[in-house]
């Protein structure tokens, strides 16, 4: 099965800030593609709050010369497309923020198949502490740099590669509607 998985990174608390974006491709478990883009956020929304550079190190000056999400949307677009599922974790906020930054630039709908490794987490493990991204790694001995968006993409894809989809896990995606 071929899996992507998807991460966003934010300068800011409102929806469409995307500041980084990671996508990782796992065939049978193992990575075996993944890029990783600095997002400059679209106008109106390229300020950086101070603690959300704390959490994942970007700040304005690390973004203010690349290419905007739409310029990147193109090739990420393909590799989310060219997967059997998509794995985010904790995807409802990743799937918000990717609906309003693709709102906000006017692009088509896509559609694409998910997973939440968050909710897969929870399910397969309810005796944990937490299922946070970090500690769903270390319990699988997947050694990542947390919150850098290619890594984090990578991890959330690897746990679901190991723990595998329970039946009624994977949902549909469509900006064509309007819920998920």
């Amino acid at each position: 099965m071929r899996l992507a998985g998807l991460d966003f990174e934010t300068a800011n608390g409102k929806d469409g800030s995307i500041c980084a974006a990671g996508c990782a491709i796992l065939d049978d478990g193992l990575v075996t593609a993944g890029k990783e883009w600095l997002v400059c956020p679209h106008k109106g929304y390229r300020w950086m709050r101070p603690d959300f550079t704390e959490i994942h190190g970007l700040s304005y000056w690390d973004v203010c010369n690349c290419a905007e999400f739409a310029c990147i949307w193109p090739e990420l677009r393909q590799m989310l497309l060219s997967a059997d599922c998509v794995v985010i974790h904790n995807a409802q906020f990743d799937l918000r923020q990717l609906r309003s930054v693709l709102s906000l630039y006017e692009l088509p709908p896509v559609e694409f198949d998910y997973a939440d490794s968050l909710a897969i987490s929870r399910r397969l493990f309810p005796d944990m502490a937490s299922h946070k991204l970090d500690v769903m790694a270390e319990r699988f001995g997947i050694v990542f740099r947390h919150h850098d968006a290619l890594e984090d993409a990578a991890a959330c894809a690897s746990i679901v590669a190991r723990t595998g989809i329970p039946e009624g896990f994977t949902l549909h995606f469509s900006t064509a509607s309007t819920g998920d």
